[in-house]
């Protein structure tokens, strides 16, 4: 199956596009949507190699990223929640903001965030919002992680939901390093709803991913000593200007950009056949 088409499978299972086959998958109940989505990122995307993965995430940022962003903007309320806590991890836990954890690593989400465009323009309000969110559950996933008795199955799904939602947070925070009006990009009293939560999971789970995730929030919080240097080098890489885009092509430096899609950067196509030939 091409990349395209499992991107298009699964912007159908998101409801971002219509099933000429069968329309159902833009009415289905939010649970039912959930599980369905799970089923194809594992069973069609991630058991892929990381790099044919890759192409998927690309095709699917390419046709489908403000529609995604869009729908986690202005969630669905899942009418089929059983229970209260349900309903509450879905603000968090829902298939369109694991899309984004999936692909936030893809050069098109660091060009969607940038871009001026109108289409481009709740992309600005994305980072808040998912703040405002996990500080919002994140009492009651603390509540769960630290129960006793233990159920380390539920256990671990809130520790590595969480891990995701931070990682993601950590991510989108890349792109607005150099803003200088901090509280424009989370605001003040969403940061320090975060500080306490980030700090109890930060040295609980210390060599853990979600502790990890946790102090590197932490510190762009608190500007720690370091911060900009890390938080560079991350926007570096998600923004793919460091790769020549050619198989085979080890080139890092004076490379230039597609013209078209504006994501890949290349060697100048001379001198990869020189490098080609002197091999």
């Amino acid at each position: 199956m091409s990349s395209s088409s499992e991107a298009d499978d699964l912007a159908v299972v998101l409801g971002l596009k219509s099933d000429p086959l069968n329309n159902v998958a833009l009415g289905l109940q939010e649970r039912v949507r959930h599980r369905r989505f799970m089923v194809q990122l594992h069973n069609k995307i991630l058991v892929k190699t990381e790099q044919e993965q890759d192409r998927v995430w690309s095709k699917f940022c390419a046709l489908y990223l403000p529609g995604t962003v869009d729908r986690l903007l202005d969630l669905p309320v899942p009418a089929d929640a059983e229970t209260p806590i349900e309903l509450e991890d879905f603000i968090v836990f829902n298939p369109w903001h694991e899309t984004l954890v999936q692909l936030q690593h893809i050069p098109y989400l660091a060009k969607y965030l940038r871009s001026h465009s109108p289409i481009a323009a709740p992309g600005k309000q994305l980072l808040q919002v998912l703040a405002d969110r996990l500080a919002g559950v994140s009492a009651s996933w603390e509540a769960k992680m630290a129960a006793v008795p233990r159920n380390q199955q539920l256990q671990d799904h809130y520790i590595a939901a969480a891990g995701s939602a931070i990682q993601l947070l950590c991510t989108l925070c890349t792109h607005f390093v150099h803003e200088t009006n901090r509280n424009s990009v989370i605001s003040n009293e969403t940061q320090q709803r975060l500080l306490p939560i980030l700090s109890v999971w930060s040295h609980r789970y210390n060599r853990q991913f979600l502790g990890i995730v946790s102090r590197r929030m932490l510190a762009y919080i608190s500007r720690a000593p370091g911060w900009e240097q890390a938080f560079n080098s991350v926007r570096s890489s998600t923004k793919n200007w460091g790769v020549c885009g050619l198989p085979l092509c080890s080139v890092r430096k004076d490379l230039r950009v597609c013209a078209k899609c504006q994501t890949v950067r290349y060697v100048r196509p001379s001198f990869f056949f020189f490098l080609l030939n002197a091999s």
